[in-house]
């Protein structure tokens, strides 16, 4: 349960998040919002890595596993930014709703085995996530995929499913030896690295600076090391892998900080995808007789 409930915690920082993403994406342009989100955080990470010291101690297999956390979450980020930049909500997020199955398929050929409670739990916020996502009404004008961009759009979804999940996966794992903090810093150097590649090879890249740009990559920075902190910590207890499952939550939480933020209408789709969400939250953490 305690990992679950990591996992519901950067559910909702990530839903706060995405919202911010949604809007600056195509503004800021994916791969530098992607940078500037990595090196924003690391900077916000710095003052306690320094104040803990527990890094200078860190064994060599968790560095590495780290600095390989790095590479796939900056393919995550890249490819979840970019398909926010081509296609409506409505298709990014159902297709990248599903990549905690992955974790979970993991953890299963790593000794994990839930009991039947917990099986249903995974059926139905699988389930309820998907079913938010494609419920959701199109934002703006952007009624479909840019034109001659489908292949694009399909090649970010699946980067964002694979690298997301290689993320938690590492990332868990080199928290129990090097701890959380430390596990998301260490992290950020090899991703901004990447990502600074990416940008350079970005013959589209934005010049312009869009109103609020600063205040949203900051705030961005802020809700995603304290998520992807979240998930490392989870790694130290027992069925880290459901810490995703609670991740998957972070598209109802979404929609319900629009709606009492924004005042936005919540369809009768998204009302049921949320009930299989809070029904598959409750089954995962039903306690073991």
């Amino acid at each position: 349960m305690l990992a679950l409930s990591f996992g519901l915690s950067a559910a909702l920082c990530w839903s706060i998040h995405d919202s911010i993403a949604r809007f600056y994406a195509d503004r800021l342009g994916p791969y530098r919002m992607a940078l500037l989100v990595i090196v924003a955080g690391a900077f916000l990470l710095l003052p306690i890595v320094l104040w803990r010291g527990l890094l200078w101690q860190a064994e060599g297999w968790a560095l590495g596993y780290a600095a390989v956390l790095g590479g796939a979450y900056a393919m995550a980020l890249a490819g979840l930014f970019k398909a926010f930049s081509l296609a409506p909500v409505s298709i990014v997020a159902p297709t990248t709703a599903g990549y905690p199955a992955l974790v979970v398929v993991w953890g299963l050929l790593n000794g994990l085995v839930p009991t039947a409670a917990e099986w249903a739990g995974l059926v139905l916020v699988l389930a309820g996530a998907i079913i938010v996502g494609a419920s959701g009404s199109d934002e703006g004008e952007r009624k479909s995929i840019a034109p001659g961009q489908a292949l694009t759009t399909l090649v970010a979804i699946i980067a964002a499913n694979l690298g997301f999940a290689a993320a938690v996966v590492l990332g868990q794992a080199a928290a129990v030896s090097m701890g959380e903090v430390e596990t998301t810093f260490v992290a950020r150097l090899p991703a901004a690295l990447l990502l600074l590649l990416l940008l350079r090879g970005d013959v589209r890249r934005q010049s312009t600076w869009p109103s609020g740009g600063a205040l949203a990559v900051v705030a961005m920075a802020t809700l995603d090391v304290g998520a992807m902190t979240a998930v490392n910590y989870a790694g130290h207890f027992p069925n880290k892998a459901f810490a995703a499952m609670g991740v998957s939550a972070y598209g109802g939480l979404a929609v319900l900080v629009a709606m009492i933020v924004l005042k936005e209408r919540v369809s009768k789709g998204q009302w049921l995808g949320i009930a299989l969400i809070v029904a598959g939250i409750a089954c995962l953490g039903w306690p073991k007789g």
